[in-house]
């Protein structure tokens, strides 16, 4: 009996001379603190070394707190069993399935047989340090990223709200609730109208109040950049962005505001529940992580998917084709002005670039809970692919959103020294009852976000129907926080923009030029990030639409009747020189179909466009007063 060990204590005795062993003893030692003693079997007394097969020694032998001793993968899972919460599933596992503990002793006996192999490999995936993984570093940086981001999309949407969804927008706010409230009245169920558009604008639709709650997110925001009571930020910043998702629906209704209230409402289980969040009790548990992970993986995964399902009304796919990025870079939404020479490049390159981008979406995700070089491997994969998206298009937040899920992957081995510095010598606030009550609800949200969200990816895999599911989604799809992804699963192959033209006398025409939407004659294709100009990305949708079947989509019958009276929030939203200073009567629409202009064309005019019109598409009409 070791004359150090307490009753309930455990020995592990290990080889010493094998490299592998030392390796992952070093991490379970750091697990599993006093609970287990470690030695070495050279030094192990007689009746330990018997059991661990004489020198050479073929199995590691721990001695239990009643003097029995156990052998092999028995003796491992007994000693992972004592890491953390929850670890001894595998070990009951081991005494309850014969199945499972067969397996477990032939997949121990292979790896005590390949000892060196398996120390190579750990160095490959796991590189210099084996130890268990922290998460302090990213963890907190991770909310604060999500806080900047929120600060990003409150602003951008402050500076258009009264445009798109004040009294004097394009579709107030106010009569669409007044509407909502009105059919579910109709139904006899007023009250589930508060459920189906979740938001705060139901206690007032103003214009004071579009402004007091985009206020109040931006604030919310804010503290949680600083990380000032991060669990109550999270949260109102969620809740203010939800109300007004939910009630200007048409603009606020792209994968990227979905993405930032899943991720946001994620944050709220993520930081610390107390006042502050220092940097040594910026650790996630460990529920909270992988469900950002999941949220990543999903991410990812299915923007593959939807590709390889892809087929346009003609059976055709261009992913598969190996010809997506022939049209991509010039029938995206907003171009840049990068977007014209990445058109350029040669066909290898746009087919090599699309089997990476296959590459990083259907197998990268896979990397997220594989060792540490995997899962950076999966980390630098989404960077680059996020990276050269920003650098040829314009997606507002979305990219940066992506970054910012990506830096959960991190574990603090893997950042700089100096910042690791800085964490170690920060201490991690004592657990009160905020931090229990997190504790206890993690759990259930968690299981909740899981079944939902693992539902929707079997849909997208075309596992199961999406009438099968869809009570259950249903129930919970007005809360915008348990979603699926996949931009662009049909890539476009042409692009079709409209043009909106006044006349007072239905003779003369004035076009009207929004601020970032294409046009033949407009050469310059800026950078907006982060900007999201939602009038602009509606407008490319519109045109689709227009396109396929004749009809412009509703909302453009508004639109006209302000610009008619020349509302002063929607005229803002326009290009602010050059648009029609007049009261129209008459408003025509026109469909071109616009190009990049090749490089000769380029290289002698400077155009970055070139148009042809589209006749058939031109509507005519008097707008009464």
């Amino acid at each position: 009996m070791d004359e150090h060990r307490s009753q309930n204590q455990s020995v592990l005795y290990w080889d010493a001379d094998c490299a592998f062993c030392r390796r992952w003893v070093e991490r379970w030692q750091a697990g599993t603190g006093e609970a287990v003693i470690y030695r070495t079997l050279q030094a192990a007394p007689p009746d330990v070394m018997a059991a661990a097969g004489g020198e050479p020694f073929q199995r590691i032998v721990m001695s239990c707190p009643d003097g029995s001793l156990i052998t092999g993968a028995h003796a491992a899972l007994a000693a992972l069993a004592a890491d953390q919460p929850g670890s001894n599933l595998l070990l009951r596992a081991y005494h309850t399935l014969p199945l499972f503990r067969q397996i477990a002793e032939a997949a121990y006996h292979w790896v005590a047989r390949h000892r060196s192999w398996c120390a190579i490999m750990t160095n490959f995936f796991w590189g210099r340090e084996t130890l268990v993984t922290r998460y302090c570093i990213s963890g907190y940086f991770f909310p604060r990223l999500i806080g900047l981001i929120y600060v990003f999309a409150f602003l951008s949407l402050w500076s258009q709200i009264d445009g798109l969804a004040g009294s004097l927008g394009i579709l107030p706010v106010e009569a669409h609730l007044t509407t909502v409230k009105e059919s579910f009245t109709a139904a006899d169920h007023p009250w589930s109208a508060w459920w189906a558009v979740p938001s705060l604008l139901w206690f007032g639709s103003s214009d004071l109040m579009l402004h007091l709650w985009l206020a109040a997110g931006t604030a919310a925001s804010v503290a949680l950049v600083l990380g000032l009571l991060p669990a109550v930020s999270a949260l109102t910043a969620w809740i203010c962005y939800l109300s007004l998702a939910s009630a200007v629906p048409l603009f606020l209704n792209f994968q990227w505001d979905a993405l930032l209230l899943e991720a946001g409402l994620l944050v709220v289980f993520y930081v610390p529940w107390s006042l502050r969040a220092p940097c040594g009790a910026s650790a996630p548990p460990w529920a909270a992580r992988l469900l950002v992970w999941w949220l990543l993986f999903r991410l990812m995964f299915e923007s593959g998917l939807v590709k390889l399902y892809g087929f346009d009304a003609t059976g055709r796919n261009t992913w598969l084709e190996g010809t997506a990025l022939d049209y991509h870079y010039f029938t995206q939404p907003i171009p840049v002005w990068t977007s014209w020479w990445f058109a350029q490049c040669p066909d290898w390159f746009h087919v090599l670039s699309l089997t990476v981008v296959f590459a990083i979406e259907l197998l990268g995700p896979f990397f997220i809970i594989g060792p540490r070089r995997l899962r950076m491997a999966a980390f630098w994969a989404f960077s680059l692919l996020m990276v050269l998206i920003m650098a040829s298009g314009h997606y507002g937040f979305f990219n940066l959103l992506t970054l910012a899920l990506c830096v959960s992957l991190v574990d603090d081995a893997c950042w700089p020294s100096w910042l690791r510095q800085r964490f170690a010598g920060s201490t991690v606030a004592t657990a009160a009852w905020p931090a229990r009550l997190r504790g206890k609800l993690l759990p259930w949200f968690a299981m909740l976000i899981v079944v939902l969200t693992t539902l929707q990816l079997l849909v997208v895999l075309r596992f199961v129907h999406p009438s099968a599911v869809a009570p259950l989604l249903g129930a919970f799809a007005p809360l915008r926080s348990a979603n699926s992804y996949g931009l662009f699963s049909v890539m476009t192959t042409e692009r079709p923009e409209i043009t909106i033209e006044a006349s007072v006398d239905g003779r003369n025409w004035q076009p009207y030029r929004f601020r970032y939407q294409m046009a033949a004659n407009k050469n310059t294709l800026p950078f907006l990030l982060p900007h999201m100009p939602r009038l602009d990305w509606q407008m490319w949708f519109a045109a689709l639409e227009y396109r396929s079947s004749g009809q412009p989509p509703g909302w453009i019958m508004p639109l006209l009747g302000r610009l008619q009276e020349q509302s002063g929030p929607v005229l803002g939203l326009l290009y602010p020189d050059g648009n029609p200073d007049l009261s129209p009567s008459f408003f025509r629409l026109r469909l071109d179909l616009l190009t990049f202009a090749p490089r000769e064309m380029h290289a002698a005019t400077g155009c970055v466009w070139q148009a042809s019109p589209l006749p058939g598409y031109t509507i005519e009409g008097n707008l009464q007063r």
